[in-house]
């Protein structure tokens, strides 16, 4: 006898990318609503179980360094969102760090809600929970369309216990961010061309990743053109997804431009405080020419976590990569271009490299194993990453790696 899970595996073997008209909506309201519930209830028990494991151990972080939980949870960039939230951005470009390096949709959301009472702390967290839960229904949603039910119950379980998930219980952005780029991708599947360029443009508001979603996009309104022809309403519709997508950059920049004098001020703030450029970039950093000049210096940055989560995290995302491609009939329209765009922009980020964070954002590299793997194969795999969940974690909120 053939297991569930075998049988559901030889049944996807034969999907393809579906198609781009959108599907017709059955049933009531009420019972589709009841419906989506009950699919919440896997990702909502298995994502409240990793953030009370972040909680243990933030407790026994603050046990041993005497700091306190708000500290820890707003480490890195989490203070620059705070301080973004309460000061906003200065009325010129500066050289170096500041808040001009951040995009401000996050910021403005922390703002919002801590007008109705918390602290903007709390307000930041809550948003990253939210925003988090919001993503793993999300992930759990799409992985059940490609891989069927039980796959992408194992596809949340890698999703919510993914190094990088920390940042759900951290003053990050990606709570924003992964739930906007999954309500477009879901929307681009689905022919909601409207709503797929104001969630892409809501992103690119978040995080600079989510331009990726342009070409993504694009991609498929291509395909949607050449498919029905552009004398076609629909087709012709589909146009807006990609028209939308680099909206909330596009307002920012104008914003910048009125407050700063430039538009580029936020990219001059990248470059100059964080030394963010193409790879030739990292070449000319201070601490780059000195190594050059002292080799033994070497040894030094190779104890640095943050150096081994970006190079393991780029290995991870070469395999992946090559898992997805042999999958690649079976997801939406988009998705592939989303995930080797962002993994194409990590390389612009000198500093940090393809990191946990940032491979949790081109989230389909992380969940295809529930696809690749099976049987004790995929228990192997999901115990080394809860491992390697709970070590990145201590980390973290040791302020020893960035998320």
């Amino acid at each position: 006898m053939r297991s569930q899970d075998e049988l559901e595996t030889s049944a996807v073997e034969v999907r393809v990318a579906p198609p781009l008209r959108r599907p017709a909506v059955t049933g009531r309201a009420p019972a589709r609503l009841a419906g989506w519930l009950r699919a919440a209830r896997w990702p909502a028990v298995v994502y409240l179980g990793s953030r009370l494991l972040i909680l243990v151990l933030a407790w026994a972080d603050m046990l041993i360094t005497h700091r306190s939980l708000g500290t820890e949870l707003s480490l890195f960039d989490g203070q620059w969102y705070l301080k973004l939230a309460a000061h906003g951005y200065p009325a010129q470009a500066t050289a170096g760090k500041s808040t001009l390096g951040f995009l401000p949709l996050y910021s403005l959301a922390i703002r919002g809600l801590a007008a109705l009472g918390p602290s903007l702390l709390a307000a930041a967290l809550s948003l990253a929970f939210a925003g988090g839960l919001i993503a793993a229904v999300l992930v759990h949603r799409l992985a059940r369309i490609w891989w069927g039910e039980a796959t992408a119950r194992w596809a949340v379980l890698m999703f919510c216990l993914f190094p990088g998930a920390i940042v759900f219980s951290m003053a990050y952005s990606e709570c924003l961010t992964l739930p906007l780029v999954l309500g477009c991708l879901l929307a681009l599947r689905s022919g909601r061309w409207l709503t797929a360029g104001l969630a892409a443009g809501l992103a690119s508001a978040v995080e600079p990743a989510a331009l990726m979603l342009i070409p993504a996009c694009l991609l498929v309104s291509i395909r949607e053109v050449r498919a029905f022809g552009i004398r076609d309403r629909l087709a012709r519709r589909s146009l807006l997804a990609p028209l939308l997508a680099p909206a909330g950059l596009g307002a920012f920049a104008i914003y910048l431009w009125y407050r700063t004098g430039t538009p580029f001020a936020s990219v001059q703030a990248q470059h100059d405080g964080w030394h963010q450029g193409d790879p030739i970039t990292l070449l000319r950093q201070p601490v780059a020419e000195r190594m050059l000049d002292n080799p033994e210096t070497v040894l030094g940055h190779l104890v640095n976590p943050s150096l081994w989560n970006g190079l393991l995290g780029t290995v991870f995302l070469v395999c992946a990569l090559v898992a997805l491609a042999r999958f690649r009939h079976e997801l939406s329209p988009g998705v592939l271009v989303w995930t080797c765009g962002v993994g194409v922009l990590t390389l612009w980020s000198v500093m940090s490299l393809t990191n946990a964070r940032m491979l949790l954002i081109a989230f389909p590299a992380v969940i295809v194993w529930a696809r690749r793997l099976d049987g004790r194969r995929r228990v192997w795999f999901l115990a080394a990453e809860t491992a390697l969940f709970v070590l990145a974690s201590m980390l973290t909120l040791a302020g020893l790696m960035l998320p």
